[in-house]
């Protein structure tokens, strides 16, 4: 008898990573062209030659579908005129989302900011949230946060398509401790907006990610604001670079912690920990979970992809 491992179909150990490249993005219905695989690959010592071969037999098996020089796992044209159209939007918004991070700049502590989520994509939709990923002075973080948090809700009306706080890090805790291909998907896609010199501190202190994407290029950081000392900014920090300060701090993350706990108090133990990391280094709010929505779906992805075609990934 034949066992059904001897049934499956002979796939290369590039073709199992393209397969898997194209699942991750397959989550959101996004289709990449070959530089893109090339890019998002998690194996290296390739060639986009080398790749473009094997998308071919990819797409002879059925496995892989291609159109207007971009590839996907499902037959649907739609998803290559839907990312299109978030390509353009995107780029819309980023010129806002530049202005938007000139004048967080300005607030006190604010050490560096990057854009995050589906914005650092190039990929939004009219719903979409802007996400901004903040580096903050060391023991400032929640003071930093609490100022942006009034700013939010009293001038932009707590609009999440302008200006979404979601993640916060001190310039002493660059290295994000959840590794896996979700954070590192988030980490290299980064677009720094300001200061430089933490943004490449900070790629250089999470070269894990290279064990998930060795061909990603870092972004380029020449257009980067670099922002003027502001003299409020500077009698603030002042004012508060004390005992006063501390316990302002204290207070502030106490205070957000409190409110989270009461608000989503259904939350698993466990869930709640990563989803609303609070610690005086790291701030974490998000109430949708998406990391552990995504790689729930990445492994259901993979595994449909497995059975429908009877082949390993591993």
């Amino acid at each position: 008898m034949i066992s059904v491992s001897e049934n499956k179909q002979n796939i290369s150990t590039l073709g199992k990573s393209i397969i898997r490249t194209l699942a991750y993005y397959d989550i959101f219905n996004y289709p990449l062209t070959a530089d893109e695989i090339y890019s998002n690959l998690g194996t290296n010592h390739v060639s986009t030659n080398d790749i473009s071969l094997e998308l071919e037999n990819l797409c002879s098996t059925g496995i892989v579908f291609s159109k207007d020089n971009y590839f996907l796992l499902k037959d649907n044209e739609e998803f290559i005129h839907r990312r299109l159209a978030g390509n353009k939007l995107a780029e819309k918004k980023l010129i806002s989302a530049y202005k938007m991070s000139r004048f967080i700049s300005y607030f006190p502590y604010v050490r560096a900011i990057m854009l995050s989520g589906s914005i650092s994509k190039g990929y939004m939709e009219k719903d979409s949230d802007v996400d901004y990923f903040i580096i903050t002075h060391p023991n400032r973080l929640w003071i930093t946060r609490l100022l942006l948090m009034i700013f939010k809700k009293v001038f932009l009306l707590n609009s999440r398509k302008i200006f979404c706080i979601n993640y916060f890090v001190d310039s002493e805790t660059l290295e994000i401790e959840e590794q896996n291909i979700f954070t590192a998907t988030e980490l290299v896609t980064l677009i720094p907006t300001y200061n430089a010199d933490l943004y490449n501190t900070m790629f250089d202190r999470n070269m894990w990610v290279n064990n998930y994407y060795p061909n990603f290029v870092k972004r380029e950081t020449e257009k980067i604001y670099k922002s003027k000392r502001s003299l409020v900014k500077s009698v603030f920090e002042m004012t508060l670079n004390n005992i006063l300060g501390d316990k302002l701090d204290d207070f502030a993350m106490k205070l957000f912690d409190k409110s989270n706990r009461v608000k989503y108090r259904n939350y698993d133990t466990a869930d709640f920990k990563i989803a609303f990391k609070t610690s005086k280094r790291e701030s974490k709010h998000h109430p949708k979970f998406f990391q552990k929505r995504v790689l729930e779906a990445f492994n259901q992805k993979l595994k449909n992809v497995e059975e429908t075609f009877n082949i390993s990934l591993s």
